[in-house]
């Protein structure tokens, strides 16, 4: 992002030569020419003052490379491209995931089973935890190296790397499986919206190996 002091520098130099922050280059070079025809000071009536301030204005314009075709005067910074990239769980918080999971969990929040059958359940849950997280932009993968079994399944997904959530902690979501082995999750919007406030998607994937990770990153 450019620095605030050089996008006012710009808008100045814009406002000198009496154009708006979207002049193109053409519309640039065209009130520099004005300027130069009517205030140079070897013509009659000319203006030094004006002319010097135009050209220190037209020189500033051109140097940022505003006055090439195609060019817009435009002070506004363009937004940084969005990278993936892929953050490594710390100890710590491969701690605190298996702490949580605990039998005294429901299985409640991807399930389509009753509170009843759920509780049932727990005890047989089978507890996944995940190696790192994927993040593009406000979309969150997390990779699990573990399988998806089949019945009930539990996995703790850390929200630390939300930075707008203001409570950093370890969310539970829980799930049925009508089978086993690798596989991939996308949290419903509901459920997203009330446990990863500021993401735009949540997405878990099993059984997700070194290579997986390094494919999520590299496509970015």
């Amino acid at each position: 992002m450019e620095p605030v002091s050089k996008i006012q520098a710009r808008t100045e130099a814009l406002q000198v030569l009496g154009l708006p922050q979207s002049a193109t280059a053409d519309e640039i070079r065209e009130a520099w020419r004005n300027v130069a025809f009517h205030d140079h000071p070897d013509h009659t009536g000319g203006d030094y003052a004006g002319f010097s301030q135009a050209k220190a204005a037209y020189d500033l314009l051109r140097k940022e490379g505003l006055t090439r075709r195609g060019s817009t005067g435009s002070s506004t910074p363009r937004r940084p491209r969005l990278r993936k990239r892929v953050i490594e769980l710390t100890v710590d918080d491969l701690e605190t995931c298996r702490n949580l999971l605990n039998p005294d969990r429901a299985l409640s929040d991807l399930s389509a089973s009753t509170e009843g059958s759920a509780e049932r359940s727990a005890g047989a849950a089978s507890d996944h935890v995940p190696d790192a997280i994927g993040c593009f932009g406000r979309d969150l993968t997390y990779f699990v190296a573990t399988s998806v079994c089949e019945g009930a399944n539990r996995v703790a997904l850390p929200t630390s790397v939300l930075t707008s959530c203001r409570k950093r902690e370890t969310e539970i979501l829980t799930f049925q499986s009508k089978s086993s082995g690798s596989g991939e999750i996308i949290v419903p919007e509901p459920i997203r919206e009330r446990k990863f406030p500021g993401a735009k998607s949540v997405t878990i994937r099993f059984e997700a190996d070194q290579h997986m990770r390094d494919t999520f990153e590299l496509a970015g």
